[in-house]
């Protein structure tokens, strides 16, 4: 298998950590690829040409839970998306939403100064709190596990680690607490991000 993602995509670090925690990872030839260029290779891999993608034989995935759900396939597992009542999937949704809201951030955050827009940004910020506030009382120890738990514990990782999110901690300590303690975790430390950012992630 071959998975293909940036080292700053927060969507490829969920599909990275959950190839390792699955035990996956020894199957798997990580690829580093181009993306955000015209004449990029990445586009021989898929036409959308963003992270991740994984390619096993014929079969390619450029969803971050499609991947996480083929790795349940392959461990004959649900460890990622298992069989969730609504109120779950609207939580995985949740977490999802608040992790593209914070790559849209991001993104703004990494243009000229004079090219960004500080509307998208103050709105993306005002929705990160309105999650947030949402999932410290949602959010519950059994929560804390599969794909909702990786988004959104790579989402605070590097919206905190550009700058967003100063005011986050009296918002939701408890999520807050609880991210930080995932990201101890030995295959979240070994996807850590990048020092800086110099190209908006992919997604």
């Amino acid at each position: 298998m071959r998975l293909y993602y940036t080292p700053n995509s927060p969507y490829a670090r969920i599909a990275r950590v959950a190839a390792r925690e699955s035990g996956l990872i020894a199957r798997i030839e990580e690829i580093e690829a181009r993306t955000r260029e015209a004449g990029t290779p990445h586009f021989q891999v898929t036409p959308l040409a963003r992270v991740p993608v994984l390619v096993d034989g014929a079969v390619t995935l450029a969803d971050t839970r499609d991947i996480c759900g083929y790795f349940d396939e392959l461990t004959g597992t649900a460890r990622w998306l298992p069989r969730e009542d609504p109120q779950a999937r609207y939580l995985r949704h949740v977490a999802a939403g608040f992790l593209d809201g914070v790559a849209v951030w991001l993104r703004e955050n990494a243009r000229p100064p004079g090219q960004r827009s500080d509307p998208v940004m103050r709105y993306e910020e005002h929705r990160a709190e309105r999650i947030l506030a949402f999932l410290e009382t949602h959010f519950s120890a059994e929560d804390a596990a599969g794909f909702t738990a990786l988004a959104l514990a790579c989402a605070v990782g590097i919206a905190r680690d550009r700058g967003m999110g100063g005011g986050w901690r009296a918002l939701a300590p408890r999520v807050l607490d609880w991210a930080e303690r995932r990201a101890e975790a030995p295959a979240m430390r070994d996807t850590v991000f990048l020092p800086s950012l110099p190209s908006p992630p992919a997604g």
